[in-house]
């Protein structure tokens, strides 16, 4: 199951981040913290 959601799973992007996708994680980390769970939330497909 977990290989199926980390790896298999066709609608994961993968590769770098997009600028904006970037800029929304640097935005995010400085409101949120360090809280990865939710940070990953704010950003749908990966």
């Amino acid at each position: 199951r977990l290989r199926w959601i980390n790896y298999l799973r066709p609608d994961v992007k993968r590769g770098n981040f997009a600028k904006d996708e970037e800029d929304t994680i640097i935005r995010l980390h400085a409101t949120l913290g360090n809280k990865w769970s939710k940070i990953a939330s704010y950003l749908p497909g990966r």
